[in-house]
């Protein structure tokens, strides 16, 4: 029993990881769904830190702004826009967990794996999740915590702006 799951695990992690990565899989493999919990979850999650690193650099600043009567100095609006986006990250990444629970809990398993598969083929989510890691990863390496925060918001506002483009 336990050898089947860490089987299901590995393989969990192999065409999820190899689709994320952009890696080429044939059709078999991307039909396989193995752990479609985990992958919802991990999809849910990464939507709510994206969310929250945006929404916490934009609040962050306007409250340092609007608590200070508009006389801020620069430095305290930019540590407010790292700081906001830290913990709105921090704070997506609690919550994700928490609404993917929500979201499976009315949800069938066919409609779970339907969701994961169409996940899996959804090229401006998998491209705006990759961009997100990846600037995030680069600019916590260039720069700590504020290159993260750019880089996430930066990934954010480029997806966007390529779809209204793109529509």
């Amino acid at each position: 029993m336990y050898y089947v799951l860490a089987v299901s695990k590995k393989a969990m992690s192999a065409y999820w990881f190899k689709n994320f990565a952009g890696l080429k899989q044939t059709d078999f493999e991307m039909l396989k769904v193995p752990n479609a919990g985990a992958e919802f979850c991990i999809h849910v999650t990464l939507r709510s830190i994206q969310t929250g690193a945006l929404l916490g650099s934009v609040l962050g600043p306007l409250s340092v702004l609007a608590f200070r009567d508009g006389r801020a100095q620069a430095k305290s609006v930019r540590d407010a826009f790292v700081e906001g986006g830290r913990n709105g990250a921090l704070i997506g990444a609690a919550i994700g967990p928490v609404l993917t629970y929500m979201a499976l809990r009315d949800m069938s398993s066919a409609k779970l794996y339907d969701k994961c598969y169409r996940l899996r083929f959804d090229r401006e989510q998998l491209w705006l999740d990759r961009s997100c890691v990846l600037s995030a990863a680069v600019g916590v390496l260039s720069n700590g915590t504020a290159g993260m925060v750019v880089g996430m918001d930066l990934a954010l506002l480029f997806h966007s702006i390529g779809g209204m483009v793109v529509s």
